[in-house]
């Protein structure tokens, strides 16, 4: 009970500081791509303001440059807003997905976000500024990544939480 508080306490904060639009969303299990903490723990629709934002804005980028136009994004400028063309590229990728594309970044879409933007090949050195941008992001914003290891798969699932 005393978590919950604090989160909320912690989101309300946040809000009318007018840093974030979100709205808490429930943990993901952890075979989904989420923690379901830190930026994964909310949700972000248009109107918000956030360095989470900034994370989906990479995340969509790099898979941008993995997927190339298949799912019918487009590079965004990373300023932290949640703009309409982050909404354009959120609801795009939500179809190419198969989720409802409702234009928000909740927990379905934060799995998904997370699965494509954390896998191991995002995070080699020679696979692009974009890719690796988007890894990082992914990991920052509080989801399970894959990291390059020796030893067979040759990848170990790590988190930022």
């Amino acid at each position: 009970m005393r978590i919950k508080k604090g989160l909320a306490a912690g989101a309300a904060a946040l809000a009318l500081a007018g840093l974030m639009s979100a709205s808490p969303v429930g943990a993901a299990n952890a075979y989904s791509g989420t923690t379901g903490k830190g930026c994964t723990a909310y949700q972000y629709s248009r109107g918000g303001y956030a360095t989470c934002v900034g994370h989906i804005q990479r995340m969509l980028n790099g898979i941008r440059a993995a997927y190339g136009s298949q799912y019918g994004g487009y590079s965004l400028t990373v300023d932290n807003s949640f703009g309409a063309n982050t909404e354009t590229n959120v609801r795009r990728f939500q179809q190419w997905t198969y989720l409802t594309s409702d234009g928000i970044v909740g927990a379905n879409t934060w799995n998904k976000l997370c699965s494509y933007a954390g896998q191991v090949n995002f995070s080699y050195s020679d696979v692009g500024a974009a890719k690796n941008a988007a890894w990082q992001a992914a990991y920052d914003a509080g989801c399970y990544v894959e990291k390059k290891s020796s030893t067979p798969p040759y990848y170990t699932t790590i988190s930022k939480y």
